[in-house]
């Protein structure tokens, strides 16, 4: 069954197509869907295209950057039909959607929103379309018609005005039509995907002419509406950016609109400080601009070789799409002095001294002259947050100094580390957790001077999640996973540890207090809401009330149920007593027909499920007409909430029976009537 295709127009340029040859077609960045596009831009499960009743179906699945047709956001799960050549948006990528042609001609008449007829005393011409606004790159169609009101074979000729070169396409440019008789010819209009493709309402002329009377020519005028579009593409001049030498920004419009960027920079470790000359650039339609920027180490160490820190320059649109575009680097930077300069220094500046204080001796003839105090010039830490057992990385430097020793003070305990004259860094290992106080003393003579720092020490954890029963977790079906923790440095609290854990799916702890610094226990759950993960988060407190915490996260998918047999009837409630919702789902194609149930009933032969096209009421199906993919039907949560079922109708007696020599018509079963349109439910894959 093929449908239609989709182009994908990356963000750099390349352009992909899929044919749609499966009733449902998921879109996503996981590995789980039928198109994988591998971006951060996109949800794991973005959209779906689903081929249904001669139609295709889109469906956002509730993604996180949401999803755009024609410049306007879809509403999470509500269906969106398709009819071709719609520019859809998710992230930063474009798709265009393209029907077949079987597709094409099951469009009902009645949707065509633009219609011209002219005629002519030898013939009439009518125009259909285009009845949809067009984005640049995609293409949509009109339906020109010709009848020969005459009495002879006419011939005729069609041109098209108003359009740039290379815009439109005609099937046939003239035509011969018998008297009596009518011809067609399909026009396509196919605005090119370039930035000087001005968006906006375009007039169009249609002209057709008799080649008998040259002088009978029809002129039909119609509007093409094109649709603004966004490209974007960002470089770096040099991927390795190396200490004040900053570095280049290239910036790229590929779209047909002006686009407004924010820009801005970071990096994971937070070591660095990205300058820019511009927070927010506007580009106008295929404008290139260069930015050059700075990148300068927060804090700098005094002492030390090459070292490299990875960073992001990010650019976010303005536009409805809100497309977030990141491209990695490396910064290289050194340390202040050469690793060398402390054994050179320290001998130097020791000799200077001993040439000094003999100068001034024989000056002075043995005065007592004021000692002079020590100086700090330099002190810094590699990081002011660790975790407990992490090293810090302490440097500085100090002038006039006899004597150097670092103190480490925490909830009124201090530790006393002295150093060697010459040392310019330590690497200090913190085993508590809390707020530790740092400070740098240097002495000369009575003479002191204090530098300090700050560092907080929270304590370790980590968590990990194991579904027992599954391979994932499965929306309304009860699961056993298995939550294991350690946690190193938790404060102790009414002769236990300060140690809990929440998750997403309640209010209450996820694992009762008081909690052992590790343990594992297996928890049952039942996700019945629309969140796309189950995310359980563990915290644990220290001393001086730090606190850390880790979160783990398993995603939750939809529970599939595909039609095994040619059709199945919806009741009222789970029974066969209960009468028909609607007439039957009929299965096109063994296994095309998907059912998400959301309970069971008590004896587990009945499946209730969401119908309609809003999705909002419920039925009830039998579940051995089903086979289920990815769950075990016997885990479905039980539900008892429908009506009992209704009495059985009393049978006439005998006598109240009328005679008649003709037999009742037969009244045609649910399973004979056509199915609607607004019947068959859509798979739901989680984002």
């Amino acid at each position: 069954m093929f449908y239609g295709r989709v182009d994908v127009y990356w963000p750099d340029g390349p352009i992909e197509s899929y044919r749609l040859n499966k009733a449902t077609i998921a879109v996503g960045r996981s590995s789980g869907n039928d198109i994988v596009l591998d971006t951060t831009a996109i949800s794991r499960y973005h959209i779906t295209l689903t081929f249904q009743d001669q139609q295709v179906i889109l469906e956002d699945l509730e993604s996180v950057n949401g999803t755009y047709v024609d410049g306007t956001r879809l509403n999470p799960r509500e269906p969106y039909p398709l009819r071709g050549g719609e520019e859809i948006q998710i992230g930063d990528i474009r798709l265009i959607f393209h029907p077949s042609a079987e597709a094409l001609d099951a469009i009902p008449e009645g949707a065509t929103t633009q219609r011209v007829e002219v005629s002519q005393p030898a013939y009439r011409v009518t125009l259909e379309g285009p009845d949809m606004a067009v984005a640049p790159g995609a293409h949509v169609q009109a339906t020109l018609k010709i009848e020969n009101l005459g009495e002879e074979t006419g011939r005729y000729s069609i041109e098209v005005d108003g359009l740039p070169k290379g815009w439109v396409r005609i099937d046939r440019v003239e035509m011969a039509v018998d008297p009596g008789e009518q011809g067609q010819v399909m026009i396509s209009f196919k605005p090119l995907r370039r930035s000087e493709t001005q968006p906006g309402e375009y007039a169009v002329t249609l002209r057709v002419r008799s080649k008998a009377n040259l002088t009978e020519s029809i002129e039909l005028p119609t509007m093409l509406q094109v649709l603004p579009y966004s490209g974007f593409g960002m470089a770096l001049g040099r991927v390795r950016v190396e200490g004040d030498s900053g570095f280049r920004l290239y910036l790229h419009n590929q779209g047909n609109a002006a686009l407004t960027l924010g820009l801005s920079g970071t990096d994971p470790a937070q070591m660095l400080r990205v300058r820019l000359p511009k927070n927010q650039v506007v580009l106008g339609p295929g404008e290139r601009q260069t930015l050059t920027g700075v990148i300068e180490p927060r804090h700098r160490p005094i002492i030390g070789g090459e070292y490299e820190t990875e960073f992001a320059l990010l650019a976010q649109s303005h536009d409805p799409s809100g497309f977030l575009v990141s491209i990695p680097g490396t910064y290289v930077g050194r340390g202040l002095l050469p690793v060398w300069v402390p054994a050179l220094l320290v001998p130097l500046i020791a000799l200077i001294a001993l040439l000094v204080v003999s100068v001034l001796l024989l000056v002075v003839g043995g005065n007592d002259e004021p000692i002079t105090p020590p100086t700090i010039t330099a002190f810094a830490v590699s990081t002011s947050d660790v975790r407990l057992g992490d090293m810090v990385e302490i440097t500085w430097a100090v002038l006039d100094a006899e004597s150097v020793s670092l103190v480490r003070e925490q909830g009124g305990t201090q530790r006393q580390f002295d150093m060697m004259p010459d040392a310019v860094s330590y690497s200090m290992l913190f085993d508590q957790t809390g707020i530790h106080s740092v400070v740098l003393e240097a002495r000369n003579g009575g003479e002191l001077v204090t530098a300090n720092a700050t560092i907080t020490v929270r304590p370790l954890v980590a968590v990990s999640l194991d579904v027992l029963d599954a391979d994932e977790l499965t929306r309304n079906v009860q699961h056993t996973v298995r939550v294991t923790w350690n946690v190193s440095g938790a404060r102790e609290f009414d002769g236990a540890y300060s140690i809990w854990m929440d998750s997403t799916d309640r209010v209450a702890p996820l694992v009762p207090a008081p909690l052992a610094p590790s343990g594992s226990q297996d928890i049952q759950i039942v996700l019945q809401d629309d969140q796309a993960e189950w995310l359980v988060t563990l915290y644990a407190e220290g001393a001086d009330n730090v606190v850390a915490n880790v979160t783990q996260k398993l995603p939750i998918v939809y529970p599939n149920c595909t039609l095994s047999v040619a059709n199945t009837v919806v009741r009222s409630g789970p029974d066969e007593a209960y009468p028909a919702l609607m007439p039957p789902l009929k299965n096109p194609v063994e296994g095309a027909l998907v059912l998400s149930p959301v309970a069971r009933d008590p004896g587990g032969e009945w499946l209730q499920v969401s119908i309609g096209a809003d999705m909002v009421r419920l039925g009830w199906v039998w579940r051995d007409d089903f086979t289920c993919t990815n769950f075990d039907p016997d885990r479905l949560v039980i539900t008892e909430d429908f009506p009992p079922p209704p009495e059985p109708s009393p049978e006439p007696s005998p006598a109240e029976t009328p005679l008649s020599e003709t037999p009742p018509a037969e009244t045609p079963s649910p399973e004979d009537a056509p199915l609607p349109a607004a019947a068959t439910p859509t798979p739901t894959p989680a984002s």
